[in-house]
């Protein structure tokens, strides 16, 4: 934390150093393990927050914040609870953590477990024409089948992954359901086998609803009766996704140096500081905070670390 919060402080033209002691120099002194502020002032102090599960350490930090000008936690959550346990609002902002933007979505994994007729009596072709509404970053396949060869390749083309097993083998059919995300089955003819082996491996389904696949509760996750609805399926299985990657996807080190800055500028500008209001619901409401509950978690997590801490010292006294 402390080194990229230091780096993105630097790209934005703001002199910034490690040190293992305050520097009487500086304009803002913070503090990346807030136990380690000893009180010693110098120009304005901050801490970073996070993990105060039990009495003492709030209790430390209250104390810290009698001359620390600002503690900067890492959720709403822990500010919203530091404020419900007496803690000064006016002192307790917040920054989320960052992360490093190397991780992305992997593409979600559909399983097709059918051979193929001439007749097209599997819907094959709608695949094939689904292919340029979805995006090879967002699917690979799976398909174990005879006389998938022309589909497999003209997927292959449009940049997806596909691995593909024309031969029926037991153990790596057991193998395909047990690493896909959907099962795919488009034929009309009572129901796929191959359905039920996928809800056996607990695989989300995009099927026909028929036959025996309407006898098994809550079996289909997507039901298709027209490619619009496999058009649909797929395209809310990516947002999906999408979705959720995009909830931190602003939590870059950039940003956590953004705001470390605008809140340290504030301070030292007189300028109001963004911190905690009451008026907050969604911090409060869902971590559950209220004044009885924090304190009963303080008291919870301190009565654990005594006996923990007893349960060691019986263990070298009593004999083996």
């Amino acid at each position: 934390f402390a080194k990229n919060l230091v780096s993105g402080l630097e790209k934005l033209g703001i002199d910034a150093s490690l040190g293992n002691a305050p520097d009487p120099a500086a304009d803002i002194n913070h503090y990346v393990i807030f136990l380690h502020y000893s009180g010693q002032t110098h120009g304005k102090s901050t801490l970073m927050v996070t993990h105060v599960d039990d009495l003492w350490r709030r209790n430390h930090l209250k104390q810290s914040l009698e001359s620390a000008d600002l503690a900067i936690c890492v959720s709403r959550q822990t500010v919203a609870q530091l404020t419900a346990s007496g803690l000064p609002a006016e002192k307790l902002t917040y920054v989320n953590p960052a992360h490093d933007g190397i991780i992305t979505p992997r593409p979600t994994v559909i399983g097709i477990t059918t051979r193929l007729y001439d007749d097209g009596r599997k819907k094959e072709h709608w695949i094939k024409k689904l292919a340029p509404l979805i995006k090879p970053s967002d699917f690979s396949f799976r398909i174990m089948g005879e006389d998938w060869g022309e589909i497999v390749a003209a997927l292959r083309r449009d940049g997806f992954r596909v691995a593909y097993e024309e031969s029926f083998d037991a153990e790596a059919y057991r193998g395909l359901l047990t690493a896909i995300d959907y099962y795919l089955y488009l034929g009309e003819d009572e129901g796929s086998m191959g359905f039920v082996d996928a809800l056996a491996a607990g695989v989300k389904t995009i099927v026909v609803p028929q036959g025996f696949h309407l006898d098994a509760p809550d079996g289909i996750t997507y039901p298709v009766k027209s490619f619009a609805d496999l058009a649909d399926a797929f395209e809310d299985i990516a947002a999906e996704k999408a979705y959720r990657a995009a909830a931190v996807a602003d939590w870059t080190w950039e940003a956590y140096a953004e705001r470390h800055a605008t809140i340290w500028r504030a301070l030292t500008t007189g300028e109001p500081i963004p911190v905690y209001s009451q008026d907050d619901e969604n911090a409060w409401s869902e971590g559950g905070v209220t004044t009885a509950s924090v304190h009963w978690k303080f008291l919870r997590h301190s009565l654990w670390r005594r006996l923990r801490r007893l349960k060691r010292k019986l263990s070298r006294l009593l004999p083996s």
